[in-house]
Formats: C-alpha cells, sequence, structure tokens
C-alpha cells in the first residue's frame, strides 16, 4: 500500500472517533483530571508563563485548552478535519484564544520558534517518528523543550510476552467494569493500522531517548509513575504493564 493510501487510512481512522475522543476530553474537563493534568503540566514547565507552546496532536484540544488557560500562547496542529472542528468548538466554548491548524502533524515546519512543543497519546502513531523528531527540534528555540506522553500502548501486537500479559490484564480489567471506548471493529482496525507503524515494534522510551540524542537533543530527562491517580480501576489494570511516560528533552 503507497505511503498516501495509509496517509489517507490514518486520517479517516481519526476522523471516525473524533466524537467518541470528544466526550473522553469533555470529562476530563469536568472532572478532576482536569487539575490533575493542570498540576502535571505546570511541574514539568516549572511553572513558567507565558510560554509559545505547540501542541502536536490536539485531537479535540485538551491539553491546547488547559495550556491556554494557564496563560500560554498555544498553537494546536492535527492531521483530521474532524478533530481539528472538535479542537475549534472547545476553543471557543471555554473562551480560549487558541490556533489550530489542519496539517499532516509529521510534515509540519513553519519558521516560526517554540518554547515548548508538546503531545499526549500521539507519537505512537508517527508513521515516520525521526523526520518527525527533527522537524520538532528545527521548530525550537534554544532552550526550549519538547515534552512527549506516551507509552508503549501497542507492544502487545509484535511481543507474544506483551501479548501474553496484556490479554490477562485486559480480562481482569473487564471483570472490574472496563467498557472499550471504540467498537469493536474499530479497535481492530487501529490494531491493524499500528501494525504498519514503527514505534510499535521497538521499546519505549529507550528508542526515543536515544532518537533524541542522535538529533541533538540534551538533558533527556524520563519520568513515570505520574499517570497512576488519572485512572479508574479498570484502566489501572488494563495498563498495568504499559504506564504512560514522559520525555522531557531540552535543545
Amino acid at each position: 500500500m503507497s505511503k498516501h493510501k495509509l496517509v489517507q487510512q490514518y486520517r479517516d481512522y481519526w476522523d471516525k472517533g473524533a466524537a467518541v475522543y470528544d466526550e473522553i476530553v469533555d470529562a476530563e474537563f469536568t472532572s478532576n483530571r482536569y487539575d490533575q493534568w493542570k498540576g502535571i503540566l505546570s511541574h514539568f514547565l516549572s511553572g513558567k508563563s507565558n510560554l509559545k507552546v505547540l501542541d502536536v496532536g490536539t485531537g479535540p484540544g485538551f491539553f491546547a485548552v488547559l495550556l491556554s488557560q494557564m496563560g500560554h500562547q498555544v498553537t494546536a496542529i492535527d492531521s483530521s478535519p474532524e478533530m481539528v472542528a472538535k479542537a475549534n468548538q472547545n476553543a471557543h466554548k471555554y473562551n480560549c484564544s487558541v490556533q489550530v491548524i489542519e496539517t499532516d502533524i509529521i510534515e509540519y515546519k513553519t519558521e516560526e520558534k517554540y518554547d515548548i512543543i508538546i503531545s499526549r497519546n500521539v507519537t505512537w502513531f508517527l508513521y515516520n517518528p525521526v523526520a518527525t523528531y527533527q522537524n520538532w527540534h528545527g521548530m525550537l528555540n534554544d532552550g526550549g523543550q519538547v515534552i512527549i506522553f506516551d507509552a508503549n500502548w501497542n507492544l502487545f501486537l509484535t511481543d507474544p510476552k506483551e501479548a501474553e500479559l496484556f490479554q490477562k490484564d485486559k480480562e481482569e480489567a473487564a471483570a472490574k467494569g472496563y467498557m472499550p471506548y471504540r467498537s469493536e471493529k474499530d479497535v481492530e482496525e487501529g490494531d491493524q493500522l499500528a501494525l504498519t507503524l514503527p514505534l510499535s515494534y521497538v521499546r519505549r522510551p529507550e528508542w526515543d531517548s536515544e532518537m533524541l540524542r542522535s538529533i541533538g537533543f540534551a538533558q533527556i530527562q524520563i519520568h513515570q509513575g505520574f499517570d497512576v491517580e488519572l485512572y479508574h480501576i479498570g484502566e489501572q489494570v488494563l495498563n498495568r504493564h504499559r504506564p504512560m511516560f514522559a520525555i522531557v528533552a531540552n535543545k
């Protein structure tokens, strides 16, 4: 399959999920997860204000709105037209001045320089993560930071040991009331798309740390354990062998 057709499939997949993810984000805005994420981001940004931030793969715009409400100048990008529409709606709903741009998040380049480039649960879906990280390095101010929140969400698809652990976790999570937020058909489609993506075949964040360093980033820090309080009990069980990590890398 050609790169163009795959990229269109990726975009279509997220378009179909825009309404579902918007419901998830809406729940985050109106629950204690908002304050939890605000605390996490404030910690990683060292309490700084009025930073120029690029939110990559913004989806329905949760980080974009939250960071704007924290006093930062936010540009948010996403490849999915439906996600961009939801992000614009949420920025308007919460009266935030966020510039939302529909663009291929891998090929996006601008002469604009940012203090922070941030993403949440996005990098696993990059079809060319090396080029993306190189672009990010070029768009940062000197001393700027990349902050990546993600996990080994799909290692179970390519690693038999991880598959066995995840199957047990999934069964136990279901017994505790966890319900997938996308249909079985959509989940299967997402798994098939994940098999076309390079980061489904490597263990992270070790891979990212090595790659970021080779590109020219410095003072790379890995953080874990901050995500436990974000999950309900079923989610905690489901994700106990694929915890979220945060990578902070300086230019």
